[in-house]
Order: C-alpha cells, then structure tokens, then sequence
C-alpha cells in the first residue's frame, strides 16, 4: 500500500447577501442588496487562516453596506411618505447582527494588515497577486466602513424605535383623521374645522428623539442611493466633533494617517513602482511609514542609494528597516554601510549586516564573518552571520554549518538549515537529507530548505526522502514541493551496490562515474533494441536506459554526467503532471505498479502491475 497526497487547486465563488445569513434572502436581488449592482466574486485560497478571514471581513462589509441602504432607503421613503414596511423588517435583524460585527471591526483591520504581510511567505507565484489583491480590497472596504458602523447602527436604532414607522401607528392616525375630513360641517364652518384639526394634529406628533439621520441637511429631497456615502460621511463627522476632544481627535487623525500611508505601500510594492515607495521613504512625515516603505524596496530589490540615505539621515526607527531592505539587496556597492553596520549597537542591524557582507561575496567580509560574527555571544547575530557565510558557497564552510546544527539554540539551528539551503552544494543537500532522517523536529524545514534549491540535486534528495520515509505528513510535504518546482519526468533508482555509468550501452564501454545503491538520476532515453547481460549467475535480455546523474569522479568538469545503465539494475520512478490545471500530480513505480496520487495522504490506491 502506498499513500496518497493531495494539493487543492486555488478557486472563486460568488458572494451574497444570503451568505451573510439565509435571514436576507428575501432582500437579495432587491434595491437594499448593495450586491445588487456589483458581483462580488471571493478567492479561495485553500489556506484556511486566509479563506476564514475573507469569510469574515466580507460578511462584516456586506451587513454595514445592507445596513447604510436600509437606513438611507427608509428615511428616504419618509420624506415622501412611502411606507417603509420592507425596510422595518430589514433594521429588526440589523438591530441584532451589527453591533458584535461592529465590535470585531478594529480585529479585522488589524488582521487584514497582518496577513498582506505574511502573503509572501504562505503562498507562491501568481497566488501572491491574486490573495494580495483580494486582502487590498477588504482592506480598503473595512476602513471606508468602518468609520460609519457606529452612525448605521444608530440610524437602524431610530428606525426601529420610531413608532411613526409602525402600520399600526399610522392606521390609527388615519382613522382619527378620516370623520372630520368627510364630516359635512367642516366643508361649511372653517372655525370649527380648525379647532378640529388642532384636536387630532397633536395625536400625530412624535414625541421621540429625532433619529440622528434626520439631522442632515438636503436641498433636495433624496429618493435614490446617489449621496449615501456623502450623508453618512457628513453624519459621522458631526457625531465625532461633538464627541471626542482636541486630543482624541488628533490622535484619530494620526491613526488615519499610519493606515493611508501604509496602504500606499502596499499598493506601490504590489505595482512595483520603486519610485514612488522611495518619494514615500524620503518624505512621510511618520516613521512607521517610512519603515514599511524600506522593506518594501528591499523585497522590490530597488532603491539602494534612498536607503543609505535613510541610514544616514534617518532615525532609530527607520535605520534597522533600511538595513534590512539594503541586506536584501546585498549590493557590492553597499559594503562600507554593512562594515559599519557590524559595529551598530543594536542587535538587529548587526545581524542584517553580516548577512548582506555575506551577499557581497568580499573576502574581507567573510573573514569578519568567521572571527566576529560567529563569535557573538547574540543567537540573532550568530544566525546572521551563518546565513551571510552560506552566500560564499565554499567547500570547506559546509563543516561549519554542520558544527552548528548541533547546537542548543533552536534558532541557531534553523539558521544553519537556512545556510545549507543558500550553500546549495550536493554536500549541504546531503546534511539535509540526513536532518530528515535524524531530527523529526527539524524534518518539515529541512525538506522546506531543500525545496528552496532550484537544482536537479534537490530534486534528486526529495525523491531519495520520498523514498526512504513513511511519515504521512513529511510524504505530502514532499510531494508538494516535487509539483510546486514541476519536476515532471522518470527518475532511475539504482538497486546495484557496486557499478559504473558507462558512456555507451555496453557493459564493456568506458566508465563515466561510479554508481552505488539508492542513487538517483534523470532518464532521458533507452535503446530500441535489447541486450543479453549476464548479472551474478543468471543471463537477462532487456534494453538499456540513459541517465544523467550527479557526478563521482574525482576532477570532474561538471556536477552531472551522462550515461546508460542496464534497467534490471534500476527501479524507475515517474512524476506525472494529472489534469489540465497544472497543480494535480501522480508519483509512480513503474516497475511495481504502485503510485501516489498527489497529493491526499488518507487516500490508498491499487494498481495493475505493469511489469
């Protein structure tokens, strides 16, 4: 039996009011849907932080956008004395839903801003554009509404506490009004008809508190959806000049400033517009700002020259960020900064700085690197430092990352898989390979690591582990870094302990590199005809298999080698591409007839045999 894995394909679906609950569906499709107008479709990210949060953050904007049309449609049928029967239904379910929304708002927004920073790091590809985008949006609709929630709640509140607004009410009012409206001496006696009226006028006055959206004022009466935002923008800010003092209304100003400015960073990383993130270093007023705008250029790889300007001219709190973001870039240019840098008192700089030395691949730095940072008595500047040396990819180095994976700092200790991973030689992958099978605590980041590698090494020590381990959780994280870095194609597994590549399908030809038991390597062909070889004391006929494989001979030019190999000495594997959608693979023995359907580690399927 063999286990199955599985990855989901990224998809898209509709969002409607009855998704906020089955309780609108009779208002869905009329003029109080704000969906009614615009099609409101929702990525699904198969991630279930993201998909849960976009769940949530459209259910809030899509009740205070039913509940701004209610509250506006209803006063508007007032004016013009329309009944507002429909929209009394509507404000009785609000009443009852909006205020624990309203209460989560400052969690979504806070949540929303957190998870268009982690984006990178959960997704790959053109998934990071489309999640971005869709966290954007939110994140433009929760601020737009949010300062509104507390005035359509209110307007719901006076909606549904006007009796004026109950049939009840104005039947009542009708048929106290209706005798001395048709009573023949009111035609003929005006006095008494004035006393009359004055008698029934008073029954009809409201006695209630004017509803707050009452108090704004029109020129013009309001029958349609034209100037809703404009009369509840006017509404909440007369609502907050009465409330809050000088002081809290500097401090909201303040607020909305960190959050327009920040949005404006995000929008020109996403754009990839490093000019406008460099005016925005250079000249935002807030600090807070000006560091989110470096370490958007630092993930751009733009902007050197505004950050050592920042670093020189700026203060404590932007100075870091734009280490950081000037380590991303790890230009040659910029080694004098990250010398000086190492001598910074903070920590963090430190670190940052050692590792964008590293990056300029400057022998000065390395040895820096070896006598001071590796030295340090900080686990981050240690970490630093490691990750700085890996960019030198020297031989001799791999000793030292592998001293390091044994010491007690867990964060040392990641910080040498992350150097093994940058060296990227089949050494590194090799002391990988062996975390895998050795350190289960650090088996799902070795594979992440390894993953990272974009050569056919790596590839070969993922089938290798996939080979080798029977975890269910590592065996799905395999094969999704096997789909995600499309390694599509048969992979020889040799069974032999002792034997040679030869340079042509001949057991007598020249040999091209030693091969031994459970190494790897790529097929690219087999031979038409078949051979007769004889192997221990049995002659067998069968073709002979191209391969290429990492290279064993001692002075060879290149890390890979080509060369046939007989296929009873080989077991062949096959990861297959499934499906138009590009995502959906299949792990196969060919030999065995046994496959993993990539990727669903519960499910177990059989196959015939095919040999």
């Amino acid at each position: 039996m063999v286990l199955v894995l599985l990855i989901s394909c990224s998809t898209s679906k509709p969002y409607q009011l009855t998704d906020v609950s089955p309780k609108y569906k009779e208002y869905q499709g009329s003029d109080l849907d704000p969906h009614k107008a615009k099609d409101v479709i929702i990525p699904v990210t198969n991630n279930r932080k993201y998909d849960e949060f976009i769940q949530e953050a459209h259910k809030a904007i899509a009740l205070l956008e039913f509940g701004e049309n209610v509250a506006l449609r209803a006063d508007s049928k007032k004016t013009v004395g329309e009944p507002v029967d429909k929209e009394m239904q509507a404000a009785a379910y609000l009443e009852e839903d909006l205020p624990p929304i309203i209460a989560k708002l400052p969690g979504l927004i806070q949540t929303n801003q957190d998870l268009i920073d982690s984006t990178p790091n959960d997704f790959d590809g053109p998934a990071i554009g489309r999640v971005s985008y869709e966290l954007g949006n939110i994140l433009d609709a929760l601020k737009q509404n949010s300062p509104k929630a507390i005035g359509i709640h209110n307007a719901i509140r006076h909606l549904r506490s006007d009796s004026g607004n109950y049939n009840q009410g104005k039947d009542a009012a009708e048929k106290e009004i209706k005798p001395v409206v048709e009573d023949p001496v009111i035609k003929t006696n005006e006095i008494d008809t004035a006393k009359k009226v004055e008698k029934v006028i008073p029954k009809k006055v409201d006695t209630t508190p004017k509803i707050s959206i009452k108090r704004i004022n029109r020129k013009t009466k309001v029958t349609g959806k034209a100037k809703v935002t404009e009369q509840i923008n006017e509404l909440v800010k007369k609502e907050e000049e009465e409330v809050l003092s000088d002081e809290e209304k500097k401090d909201k100003e303040y607020t909305e400033q960190i959050r327009n400015g920040l949005v404006q960073v995000f929008q020109w990383e996403y754009y990839r517009k490093p000019k406008n993130l460099e005016k925005i270093l250079a000249t935002h007023p807030i600090p807070r700002v000006r560091s989110a705008a470096a370490l958007a250029l630092g993930r751009l790889k733009a902007g050197r020259l505004s950050l050592q300007n920042a670093i020189d001219k700026d203060g404590y709190q932007v100075r870091p960020a734009a280490y950081k973001a000037l380590s991303d870039l790890g230009d040659k240019r910029s080694l004098s900064y990250f010398i000086a840098g190492t001598k910074a008192e903070d920590p963090e700089v430190i670190a940052v700085s050692y590792e964008g030395l590293g990056k300029t691949k400057d022998p000065a730095g390395r040895e820096m690197i070896l006598t001071t940072g590796l030295a340090s008595e900080y686990v981050v500047i240690v970490s630093g430092a490691l990750r700085g040396l890996a960019y030198h990819k020297l031989d001799a180095d791999v000793e030292v990352f592998d001293k390091f994976l044994k010491s007690n700092e867990q964060e040392i200790k990641e910080a040498a898989l992350e150097a093994l991973a940058i060296h990227g030689s089949r050494e590194s992958l090799r002391i990988l390979e062996r975390v895998v099978a050795e350190e289960p605590n650090l088996a799902l980041m070795a594979v992440d690591e390894i993953s990272k590698n974009p050569s056919l090494s790596a590839t070969f020590a993922l089938i290798r582990l996939n080979e080798a381990q029977t975890d269910e959780k590592l065996g799905k994280r395999i094969g999704e870094s096997l789909l995600r870095r499309k390694a599509f194609g048969k992979y020889a597994i040799i069974l032999i302990e002792d034997d040679y590549l030869r340079s042509e399908p001949n057991e007598r030809s020249r040999p091209v590199s030693y091969i031994k038991n459970k190494e790897i390597g790529l097929i690219l062909s087999e031979t038409k005809k078949e051979f007769a070889v004889r192997i221990g004391d049995d002659i067998l006929t069968d073709k002979y298999i191209q391969v290429k494989m990492e290279s064993t001979l001692p002075g060879a030019r290149g890390a890979f080698v080509t060369g046939w190999v007989f296929y009873p000495k080989l077991d062949i594997i096959e990861v297959k591409q499934l499906g138009s959608d590009g995502i959906t693979g299949k792990y196969s023995n060919l030999k065995k007839g046994k496959h993993n359907n990539l990727f669903n580690p519960i499910e177990e399927i059989k196959v015939p045999r095919k040999d």
